[in-house]
């Protein structure tokens, strides 16, 4: 199962995962200022949200072995751009558009390897299985990147820190785009609009639930338990880890069926006494919760692959990205308000709130469609 490119975009998207502390640490280091380092990483987060789709478009359109050469040389010559020629005085303006040049040229490496199995594998539960690899494998590079790069940042090297991220993706991307054999054809005419696939409607609504959820619960842990923040998160990420191992052998999830395990295992988030309790039960809690969300993200790129036209793979899994990128960004802005407001379990029950509500979407979607469709009464 494993093959060429799943690893060059593997290692590519340890760096992908890298990049944004990377930043943040780089301009904290350079300015001095916390505030603009947090401009100039929600300046990434913005473009690569928004730019993400329509560089996924142009793959579709063009190919990858020509588009992606093109935004790994872009990617890095931004990064040294910033590097070079960022100011320590810099103002407000120029930390955002850092932020925005190097987000925008971010390269999708899941959208990437995701289009190339759909274009491999053509069973249901070998596509499942490629997919439960994909979940381990970017499981995989948010435990590592964000540890390498507070490692070196936190030795005073930031600027390695930002120049190893931007070498772990451009060469990846270089290397998968040289993997010709195994690309999708280009589609060779565009797509109108935004390039939003029809009926996805769905994954994408359960995929921007799952980012609010990832956004706030790490802020509630944090900020409830600092001390020992590290070790249940990686909790959590360890189940997660697990569960992505386990669907590599198994049969494919069920969305339904995974969506109620999920919102049922998360259901002591929302309990107030849930973050003060012992680390061992706090950890034993979040292991689950992160064991139980591999198989709905399966299952929900599984249903992407499904939906999507062939024309338009790219551009499908690059917007699931997206949503789940704007849903971490909405998170963790409501969960730092509602934890000034009423403290951190009114963020952990958000984190349950968003799991619950991507259940509610599953189970009352074909409804909710048919209502939209419904002509409005007369009057």
């Amino acid at each position: 199962m494993l093959t060429a490119f799943f690893a060059a975009a593997a290692w590519g998207r340890v760096g992908l995962a890298a990049t944004p502390l990377a930043l943040l640490w780089f301009v904290h280091d350079r300015t001095g200022s916390w505030s603009g380092a947090g401009l100039a990483a929600a300046g990434l987060a913005v473009a690569e949200a928004v730019a993400g789709p329509q560089t996924a478009r142009l793959v579709d359109r063009f190919g990858q072995p020509p588009v992606l050469p093109v935004l790994a040389l872009a990617h890095a010559a931004g990064l040294v751009a910033v590097v070079v020629l960022l100011p320590a005085s810099a103002p407000p303006l120029v930390l955002l558009t850092a932020g925005l040049l190097v987000g925008s040229t971010l390269p999708q490496l899941g959208a990437f390897s995701g289009a190339r199995w759909s274009h491999r594998l053509t069973s249901a539960t070998g596509l499942s299985r490629a997919f439960a690899w994909e979940a381990v494998a970017n499981s995989t590079a948010f435990l590592l990147g964000p540890v390498l790069a507070a490692w070196l940042a936190g030795r005073g090297l930031p600027e390695v820190a930002l120049a190893g991220a931007a070498g772990l993706v451009a060469s990846g991307t270089l290397v998968l785009a040289l993997l010709r054999s195994s690309a999708p054809p280009p589609a060779r005419r565009g797509t109108p609009g935004l390039g939003l696939p029809r009926g996805l409607g769905l994954p994408l609504v359960v995929t921007a639930c799952l980012g609010v959820h990832f956004g706030a619960l790490p802020l509630a842990v944090a900020a409830a338990r600092p001390e020992a923040a590290a070790a249940v998160l990686g909790a959590s990420s360890a189940g997660g880890l697990l569960a992505g191992l386990a669907l590599t052998r198994a049969r494919d999830p069920r969305l339904r069926r995974a969506a109620v395990v999920l919102a049922l295992v998360a259901t002591p988030l929302a309990l107030p006494g849930l973050l003060t309790a012992p680390v061992v039960v706090l950890a034993a809690v979040l292991a689950l919760v992160g064991a139980a969300v591999p198989p709905v993200v399966v299952a929900t790129t599984v249903l992407v692959r499904e939906r999507a036209a062939p024309q338009q793979l790219t551009s499908a899994f690059a917007w699931s990205a997206s949503v789940s990128a704007a849903g971490v960004a909405v998170g963790s802005a409501a969960a730092g308000q509602v934890v000034d407001r009423v403290g951190p379990p009114g963020a952990s029950g958000l984190a349950a709130l968003s799991l619950a509500a991507a259940l509610l979407a599953v189970l009352g979607w074909g409804r909710i469609v048919r209502c939209a469709r419904c002509d409005p009464p007369a009057s």
